[in-house]
C-alpha cells in the first residue's frame, strides 16, 4: 500500500484493532499460530509503506485463547497478520484483521487493550491428537485447519525471540466527519513481562476462504511454512510511533 493510498484514507478500517495501552495486567494466553507463505503482490498492496516485505512473502493465522481476561469463559480471538520490516529493520506482524465473537470484548474498554473490532465466531477443538480450527463469519467458514498436537518441543529461549516479535498498526486518528483531519499513522507495539510454559512446533493444514467482511483468501496460502503452539503469560509493552503520514 503506497503512501499516496493511505493518505485518502479517512477512517480506519473496519478491522484493525485498537491501539493497547501499556501497564495492562499480564494474561495467560494459549496460542496457536500457522505461519505460511503468500502472493508477493497481494502482500504487499495491503502492507502500508514505509513497512516491506523480507525476501520471502509470509502472513500468518493465529487463534488466541485469553484466560480470566471477560470473566470465567475463555476469549477467542483470530488474527490474520503480514510478516514485515521496518525500515529501522525490525521484523515484525503487520495486524490486518482480528475477529471474535465476544461482544463486551468488541464494545468495552477498547483503548485499554488490544481489542478486535469484527464479529466472527471462532472455534478450536483438542481432540484425538490434533487441534482442528475454523473463523464462521455470517455462516460462512473462512478459515478452517488442523493442528498435531505437542510433536516437537521448542527451547524457551527460542519461544521467547517468536512471542516478542512487535505488531505494527496502522491507525487513522482525528474525526474527519467533525472537520477535524486524518492523521493515519503507523505503531509499533511491544510485549513485556513474557513468559513462556509450553512451546511447541506442530504439524498443521490451513485453507482460507473469502467473505465481504472477512477476506482471508486475499492472502492465499501458498504452502505452510511452519505451526507452533504456545503457553504464554505476558502483558501489553510500549507503543512507538513509526510513520505519520
Amino acid at each position: 500500500m503506497l503512501a499516496s493510498e493511505v493518505l485518502q484514507l479517512l477512517t480506519t478500517p473496519a478491522n484493525v484493532p485498537s491501539i493497547a495501552h501499556s501497564g495492562a495486567p499480564s494474561i495467560r494466553r494459549s496460542i496457536l499460530r500457522v505461519d505460511y507463505v503468500t502472493d508477493e503482490h497481494a502482500a504487499r498492496k495491503l502492507l502500508p509503506e514505509p513497512l516491506h516485505l523480507p525476501l520471502i512473502p509470509r502472513a500468518s493465522v493465529f487463534f488466541t485463547q485469553f484466560f480470566n481476561s471477560h470473566g470465567d469463559v475463555p476469549l477467542l480471538e483470530v488474527t490474520q497478520s503480514i510478516e514485515a520490516v521496518s525500515s529501522a529493520g525490525v521484523v515484525g506482524d503487520y495486524i490486518q484483521a482480528v475477529y471474535t465473537d465476544n461482544v463486551t470484548s468488541i464494545i468495552h474498554n477498547r483503548e485499554a487493550y488490544l481489542q478486535p473490532v469484527l464479529y466472527g465466531v471462532g472455534s478450536i477443538v483438542h481432540r484425538d491428537g490434533a487441534s482442528n480450527f475454523s473463523l464462521t463469519v455470517n455462516d460462512t467458514v473462512v478459515v478452517r485447519g488442523s493442528a498435531g498436537y505437542r510433536s516437537e518441543p521448542m527451547f524457551a529461549d527460542d519461544a521467547v525471540e517468536f512471542l516478542q516479535r512487535p505488531k505494527f498498526f496502522l491507525k487513522v486518528l482525528g474525526r474527519p466527519a467533525l472537520g477535524e483531519p486524518a492523521k493515519p499513522t503507523l505503531f509499533m507495539l511491544r510485549s513485556a513481562k513474557l513468559e513462556v510454559g509450553d512451546a511447541y512446533r506442530v504439524p498443521s493444514r490451513l485453507t482460507l476462504d473469502g467473505h465481504i467482511m472477512a477476506p482471508f483468501d486475499q492472502l492465499p496460502v501458498r504452502h505452510i511454512d511452519s505451526c507452533h503452539t504456545f503457553e504464554t503469560t505476558w502483558s501489553i509493552g510500549e507503543t512507538e510511533v513509526l510513520h505519520r503520514y
